[in-house]
């Protein structure tokens, strides 16, 4: 579950790497997909997502405590995404209100989040799901996924919610522009 939801943010950062760069080329982004793109960031990894990840490292620390230090503390970084993701709103927000933003802060603070988010996520997959895989036990993994909370996911689930279908289109856009090109 935690690889797909990767996987999930992983298309919404190209998709938002895809915007910024038209937006630092000098043409005019689609900033409805980048406010949903956004939005999606400040709701669904910090209530959904991360919660998930924490309960995994607790009980990772408490199995490999050596590989859970090794991993460092996630919920600190976390919380660094949350910050960068606040940050990058209210630069948005700053533009789409007219304010006179210069196109290098807006860039910087979209390619901060962008360079955080998949450090952040390069991180996991690399090193702390494969530590959980090894140290927790098939009683740990059925105690987790009875703990987790199975929120559907508003862009990548099976109803996705209205304010983010134009965001959902351009992912598919972007995916099939990027086979293809």
């Amino acid at each position: 579950m935690l690889r797909r939801e990767h996987a999930n943010m992983a298309s919404l950062v190209k998709t938002l790497e895809w915007q910024i760069n038209e937006f630092e080329q000098g043409g005019r982004p689609d900033y409805e997909v980048i406010r949903s793109a956004v939005d999606y960031f400040l709701a669904f990894p910090d209530l959904y997502h991360h919660p998930k990840e924490d309960m995994v490292y607790t009980r990772l620390l408490s199995r490999d405590p050596a590989v859970a230090q090794q991993i460092g503390d996630l919920r600190h970084e976390h919380e660094i995404i949350a910050v960068r993701t606040r940050e990058f709103s209210a630069g948005l927000n700053a533009v789409l209100d007219e304010a006179q933003v210069p196109r290098e802060a807006f860039v910087r603070w979209a390619r901060g989040f962008i360079e955080v988010q998949m450090a952040h996520m390069r991180m996991e997959e690399d090193v702390f799901f494969p530590a959980a895989l090894q140290a927790l036990t098939a009683a740990d993994w059925e105690a987790l996924t009875a703990e987790m909370t199975s929120e559907e996911d508003p862009l990548f689930g099976e109803t996705v919610g209205a304010r983010f279908e134009a965001l959902r289109q351009t992912i598919l856009r972007w995916q099939q522009e990027s086979q293809h090109g």
